[in-house]
Formats: structure tokens, sequence, C-alpha cells
């Protein structure tokens, strides 16, 4: 099960994936053969089995290090090394980042207070999660890069 969250409106993925209204105000479908589910908040991922697959996509303030259109990536191993291929076929800049504040000067820094205690508790059960954040301002454009880069790191399986 592909579990899908946004921070922004979701409408761009329901469309992107042609979900639809499921039980308990859900959208569900299908991409390939795999199952995509988007949950309208990340408290309801307790509920969830462990052989899943979070993906999130969301905003992130251009800035210094980050320029308009940049894809912020931070996830599990697995699903980056899927991510950067995707990313590679539709030439698409990406940049790996910590939400984690460190002295580290080659680790770029992403402040996503909300999203913190969920990565790290996605780190530590050692969940296969992708976090997708692209740095303002998003236009229909972005949004479909998004779901392009989604769907490939999806059909991977």
């Amino acid at each position: 099960m592909n579990i899908l969250f946004s921070e922004i409106a979701p409408n761009f993925l329901i469309q992107g994936f042609g979900l639809h209204q499921g039980e308990n105000q859900t959208y569900i479908g299908k991409v390939g053969r795999q199952e995509v589910q988007l949950l309208p908040s990340l408290d309801e991922l307790q509920t969830y089995e462990k052989d899943i697959k979070i993906f999130s996509v969301g905003l992130a303030p251009a800035s210094n290090n980050f320029r308009p259109g940049d894809v912020l990536m931070n996830g599990s191993d697995d699903l980056l090394d899927r991510a950067f291929k995707a990313m590679d076929d539709i030439e698409q800049r990406c940049v790996v980042v910590s939400l984690i504040s460190s002295q580290d000067s080659t680790h770029l820094y992403l402040s996503k207070e909300q999203m913190g205690p969920y990565v790290q508790d996605w780190k530590s059960r050692k969940a296969s999660f992708l976090c997708l954040w692209m740095v303002e301002p998003i236009e229909s454009e972005e949004q479909a890069k998004l779901v392009t880069i989604l769907r490939k790191v999806i059909l991977k399986d």
C-alpha cells in the first residue's frame, strides 16, 4: 500500500492519480498494480500495518540555498534512490535536505517543524518513506512534475 499525504491542497494528486473517494473520506486508486491512498492527516498513519510506503509532498520557501522549482527531498534510502532516477529522467533539479539542524555544512537544513517528528518516527521504524517539497512558487507545471516523480517512484515495484 502506498500512502500519500499533501501539505498543500491535494486536488492535483487526486486528479493526477485518478483517485476516487473511498470510505472514511479518504481518496483511493491504483497506479499500475500499486494501491494508492491519500490521507487527510499523517496522524491517521498509526492505524496502518508495517508494509506501507509513505509519500509526502509540500512546499518549501525559496532561500539562499534553494531556487524556485527545486525539489527538496528526505526519505529512506530505497525511495531516495528511485526518486533520483525519476528526477534524472525528467531533468529535474533535486536536493536532499536534513530536517535536523546540524553544524555539518554538507547537510542543507530545511525547517519543517511539523514534519520533523513524523520523519524521525519513520526513520526509527525503518519505514519506506519519501518527502518531496517543491520550492515556491508552485504552479500547475510544478504540481505535474511532483505527480510524475511520485508515479515513477511508485511504479518501480
